[in-house]
């Protein structure tokens, strides 16, 4: 729908000019005061607000939980009588009326920002928020207005989709849970905040990008691990392996043989780097085929039948475009474990998509598609919902503007979300930016290998980990210090006391090389394997059926 997106940004105007109207506020208020305060609001419907006592190593806070309802009925694509119910957590550190003077932030033990955390999966709940908290930011969490992990929320008893339900989980929900922090800050503080930061990974990864696209005046910094953006795209690409193996092989192969043959390619592709340590570098470079692992070419009591090869090869290659060489979209990468989305039992959120979403039916099974028909329930996601939660606009230029930052990162062996959808992203931003130099100024791109879905390194343990702190701290002297990271420090275990391997991981798309035995990142000006993180454009964009317009009026 071609005026979508001029519809978004007028609306994205009015919600951020509603988040500054706040009431002023001459001085803090106790924390179980607020709960009157917000349910005289005619938009909030539940609240309760009570202060948290320390435990263990958590600090006491101040917990407020409310739900918004700002839309309702039909026209707002809810079925009728339904109203919008997103449900969020604020957490803020005491104020000083609270909390005992010199306890060293600028009132009480706030210091001055926030930190909304973002969801992962389908969302549908709201999460633990102590971790911001406790290191004096105020923290917050939102369900995207659903109960329930499922992603069965989307579709109405008569079968149709709920239109209303999908945007809140799509941008509602995440815009709600800013607008209110920040309010909340107001309220509980009297002040407004210095900083504002997000902080996600996987589908708070995609969110955080949700921010930077189409809200893009409400962060300071971003933090977005994993991002499960191209949602319309990765999401029914998970089943793809699933699919695979039921045509070809007519049953899941076995978790013995499927470890087995990710070993082969590990071995195969440690060595490309040039350093002999268990870790495929970059993925991307190795061409592993499954059919080296063949019994007779391999004696491994677990070797592949030929058509287990064949199927773990369009596994790591991805989903094609059935008879003309080009990809839909991306695989899983060599070395990757593959018993999370191709073990036994198919990945749910991924079923879920089908049945609910792109069949809307509760009935379907996935076992009747083939790799043939597959395309059409592909192109079915894309045309169905690439305008409301494709979420891969490339344009920041916004966000840029606004004087935001934004780190990205993404384990090179993700069992869940396929590493090539963020490069492939990061490129296109690139261009649309003006080229590297440019996109660097504000949005950069941390590729950990040997990790997996949002950190671990369960099959290449020599891999240095992602640590989300040691990135948000990175974020956070970029934006208040202006100091841009050029790499981070890695360990490969999560106490850097008993690391073997320390290692810096490089931005995008410098290289990792070893200059006397000391490691350290070597600056490139482009990569060398741009042509194999390219896929279709997305056929969902600017359809005309997505419902990008039912947007909070707050």
């Amino acid at each position: 729908m071609k005026s979508g997106k001029v519809v978004l940004q007028g609306w994205a105007i009015a919600l951020m000019a509603s988040a500054a109207f706040i009431p002023s506020v001459a001085h803090a208020v106790q924390c179980t005061a607020l709960q009157a305060q917000l349910l005289a609001m005619s938009d909030i419907t539940a609240a309760t607000a009570a202060i948290i006592p320390p435990a263990g190593t958590n600090k006491s806070y101040c917990q407020v939980n409310i739900t918004v309802s700002d839309l309702a009925g039909p026209e707002n694509g809810y079925q009728p009588g339904q109203k919008q119910q997103i449900k969020i957590r604020i957490g803020l550190p005491l104020n000083t009326d609270e909390n005992p003077p010199g306890s060293g932030g600028i009132q009480g033990n706030w210091n001055g920002r926030i930190e909304d955390l973002g969801g992962g999966g389908y969302a549908g709940s709201v999460g633990n928020v102590t971790g911001a908290t406790n290191a004096g930011y105020v923290g917050s969490s939102t369900d995207t207005g659903h109960t329930g992990g499922s992603g069965s929320f989307a579709l109405n008893p008569d079968n149709t989709l709920n239109w209303g339900l999908i945007n809140d989980f799509a941008f509602n929900g995440i815009h709600a849970q800013s607008v209110w922090s920040k309010k909340l800050v107001q309220m509980y503080y009297g002040m407004t905040q210095k900083y504002t930061y997000w902080n996600g990974c996987s589908t708070g990864g995609r969110q955080g990008h949700q921010h930077a696209q189409t809200y893009p005046n409400e962060y300071d910094g971003i933090l977005a691990g994993a991002p499960a953006f191209n949602w319309d795209r990765f999401i029914p690409s998970e089943q793809y392996g699933q699919i695979v193996m039921n045509q070809e092989v007519g049953a899941p192969i076995s978790t013995a043989k499927l470890n087995a043959v990710t070993n082969a390619a590990i071995a195969a592709c440690d060595l490309l780097d040039g350093i002999a340590d268990g870790v495929i570098q970059e993925p991307r470079a190795c061409t592993y085929s499954a059919k080296s692992f063949v019994c007779g070419k391999s004696n491994d009591p677990n070797c592949l039948t030929p058509a287990e090869a064949s199927a773990v090869d369009k596994i790591w290659q991805g989903p094609p475009n059935q008879g003309q060489g080009q990809q839909r979209w991306f695989g899983l990468e060599r070395g990757t474990p593959l018993i999370f989305l191709d073990g036994t039992n198919p990945f749910s959120i991924s079923t879920d998509h089908l049945k609910y979403w792109v069949y809307q039916d509760p009935t379907f099974d996935w076992k009747t598609l083939t790799e043939t028909t597959f395309n059409d329930a592909f192109y079915a996601s894309m045309v169905k919902f690439h305008d409301v939660i494709g979420t891969d606009d490339p344009d920041l230029s916004a966000f840029q503007q606004h004087g935001g930052k934004m780190i990205m990162y993404h384990g090179g062996a993700d069992v869940l979300i396929f590493p090539r959808g963020s490069y492939n992203y990061y490129n296109r931003a690139t261009d649309k930016a003006g080229g590297l130099k440019n996109v660097q100024k504000f949005y950069r791109f941390f590729p950990y290998p040997g990790n997996n879905h949002c950190g671990g390194n369960v099959n290449q343990p020599n891999a240095p980990l992602i640590n989300s702190s040691d990135l948000f701290k990175a974020l956070v002297n970029w934006v208040e210090n202006g100091v841009a990271p050029d790499s981070i420090v890695a360990y490969n275990t999560g106490n850097p006391a008993t690391a073997t391997v320390t290692r810096p991981i490089c931005k995008y798309p410098d290289k990792l090389v070893s200059v006397a035995g000391n490691f350290t990142c070597q600056s490139q000006p482009q990569d060398d394997f741009i042509t194999t993180e390219s896929a279709l454009p997305d056929a969902g964009a600017n359809n005309g059926v997505g419902h990008l317009k039912n947007l909070s009026k707050k």
